[in-house]
């Protein structure tokens, strides 16, 4: 669905259809700041990439739209050149520094291929440092690309799009000084909220099993 439509029914409730009081500028970076709150909370939207390895080093910036990881795969093909992936298993600074005390040192004899990575700042960290050049496929929970004009269509997906609809409300009724219009509005986008949480919850609703043990290799229930 294209902003315009959430914003045109906006107008409709805000009573306003010529942009006198409410610009569609305005209207836009409601819509922009709404579907930020609305999946940095319920973390629905999910996205991949894929990022090139450099020799000899460790550390590389995430993708803009980064919000948490969900799973690293690395890019070791055989010797005819095909692609062979495994999976990285994730850790974090504290670790490193206890199992690998000399984890920043690039020298070229500590360089192999990566096994683990972790999250420090805006940067993704691999170990070993990477002695080739070779992709990492990435999928992650993301935030919603902002909007610049609004012809374009929306992050949020559109059984939902009406939580960013009360969210704009809400923020508009506010600044109308509309204290139970406003209050209205609030408690729908919050009932939202937990639609959506529901929802991302479901959306993988076709496994058959869970596992909390890593295992090198892999498992087939056929």
């Amino acid at each position: 669905m294209q902003a315009q439509s959430v914003i045109n029914k906006v107008r409709r409730e805000l009573l306003e259809t010529v942009g006198a009081f409410w610009s569609d500028a305005e209207l836009l970076d409601l819509i922009n700041e709404g579907e930020l709150d609305f999946h940095n909370k319920i973390r629905l939207l999910e996205s991949t990439a894929i990022m090139s390895t450099v020799v000899g080093r460790a550390n590389y910036p995430l993708p803009k739209n980064w919000l948490s990881d969900r799973a690293m795969f690395y890019n070791n093909p055989n010797s005819t050149g095909e692609a062979s992936w495994s999976r990285l298993r994730p850790s974090n600074l504290e670790k490193e520094a206890q199992e690998n005390q000399n984890f920043l040192c690039t020298s070229t004899e500590k360089l192999g291929i990566p096994k683990k990575y972790w999250i420090w700042g805006d940067e993704v960290y691999f170990y070993p440092v990477p002695s080739e050049v070779s992709d990492i496929y990435m999928f992650f929970k993301s935030i919603p690309v902002a909007l610049s004009v609004a012809t374009e269509d929306i992050n949020t997906m559109d059984c939902l799009t009406t939580a960013i609809e009360s969210y704009v409300l809400w923020k508009a009724w506010r600044k109308e000084k509309e204290v139970d219009l406003a209050a209205a509005a609030a408690g729908e986008y919050t009932n939202y909220l937990r639609e959506g949480r529901r929802l991302a919850k479901l959306r993988s609703g076709d496994q058959r099993y869970k596992l909390d043990i890593d295992s090198p290799n892999q498992i087939s229930l056929d």
